[in-house]
């Protein structure tokens, strides 16, 4: 899977950006795809309440997020499929954000995959195997 850099919205420098779908656990309701900016600097992934909304994902527990200025966030977790090209990530926690409208993919989702990041070229990969020289 091959995506660009974030068309979404104007970054500067551009930011690495991939497709997704959402689902709730054992359910057939979806939305996507949608356009979610890698954050590798994030320890979770945040996704809009309107999108966890849309697709009834169960609520998990309450956390507090800390931004990297120490500020602290009550916020409320959720479980969700989260589904790329490649594959589906089952049963990911992830943030509820009340305020954003982008998705953040967090270091919790992105620990989980494979990815290239090509700024020059402006590519996003998640690649399927590892290439050669990388093991």
């Amino acid at each position: 899977m091959s995506d660009g850099y974030s068309h979404i919205t104007c970054y500067f420098p551009p930011s690495p950006a991939l497709e997704l779908h959402l689902c709730a656990p054992d359910s057939m309701q979806r939305c996507g795809p949608l356009p979610a900016l890698v954050d590798t600097g994030a320890d979770m992934t945040l996704i809009p309440l309107t999108h966890l909304e849309q697709i009834g994902a169960p609520e998990l527990d309450e956390a507090g997020l800390r931004s990297h200025w120490g500020d602290y966030t009550p916020m409320t977790t959720y479980l969700v499929d989260i589904q790329f090209s490649t594959g589906i990530l089952p049963g990911i926690a992830v943030v509820g954000d009340l305020y954003g409208n982008e998705i953040l993919l967090g270091r919790n989702v992105l620990n989980k995959m494979l990815l290239l990041i090509d700024g020059p070229c402006q590519i996003t990969d998640v690649l399927t195997r590892c290439p050669r020289g990388l093991a």
